[in-house]
């Protein structure tokens, strides 16, 4: 069975510790400063009021997954995907792939741990007029400039764009930038063998697969891996 423990059963034994605290105006990167200048503006950055959710799960170094209760979070900052690593080839030269399994509508997806940074609950966002729609704001968490994107318009036939105070957020860091990803549900973290996962999604979906770096199987079904670092190039080419 590739499923783990449960992550209340993991994190119970674990030692936790508080997010770090950034500086409220941080120099920002390329892709940052890209999604800044196209749907914000440098003069709207410093009226964004920072965001520091309370940790109540936070995870310890050592990569592993997990998911937070209601109205908790799931810190994950040791194992964030370096800059001159591609996601995919850092996952390739694992024999296995830890994986936390989401619902977008009634699809599950999957998004490997060491791309995610934290798992929150609804929050108080800025609206972006100019921005696409499947883009519900932008919010200043803990001094990172994060867009907050549907996942439903961008991988489901769902064009609903629900954002409520049941949602969860993934927020994800890329090779680029920070990301929160807008799910309805987390569902539970998997250990994948490597010869469960397909890395060419694209042999199998077609221009469908643009948005994923894989598909998993997982109880005699696929389920597409989420990439945010093509998310964020489809952020910046609109």
């Amino acid at each position: 069975m590739p499923m783990v423990k449960t992550p209340e059963e993991y994190f119970s034994n674990q030692c936790f510790a508080p997010p770090v605290q950034r500086e409220t105006t941080p120099s920002l990167s390329a892709a940052e400063r890209a999604f800044v200048q196209k749907y914000l503006g440098d003069d709207a950055i410093a009226n964004l009021t920072v965001q520091a959710p309370q940790v109540v799960i936070a995870s310890p170094s050592s990569p592993s997954a997990g998911t937070a209760p209601a109205g908790s979070t799931f810190e994950h900052t040791e194992s964030k995907v370096k800059p001159t690593i591609p996601l995919k080839t850092l996952l390739l030269s694992q024999p296995a792939v830890q994986m936390v399994s989401f619902y977008v509508r009634e699809q599950i997806f999957l998004l490997p741990v060491p791309v995610i940074i934290e798992v929150l609950r609804h929050m108080p966002l800025t609206r972006l007029p100019m921005a696409p729609s499947f883009v519900a704001g932008v919010v200043n968490l803990r001094g990172r400039v994060t867009p907050l994107l549907h996942l439903d318009a961008l991988l489901t036939l769902d064009q609903q764009h629900r954002y409520t105070p049941q949602s969860f957020i993934v927020v994800c860091g890329s090779e680029q930038m920070q990301l929160g990803l807008i799910v309805d549900k987390i569902h539970t973290m998997y250990l994948l063998d490597q010869s469960k996962i397909n890395w060419n999604a694209e042999a199998q979906l077609g221009s469908s697969a643009d948005l994923l770096c894989g598909l998993a199987e997982i109880n005699d079904h696929l389920h597409g891996i989420v990439d945010p670092e093509m998310i964020v190039e489809k952020l910046l080419e609109f």
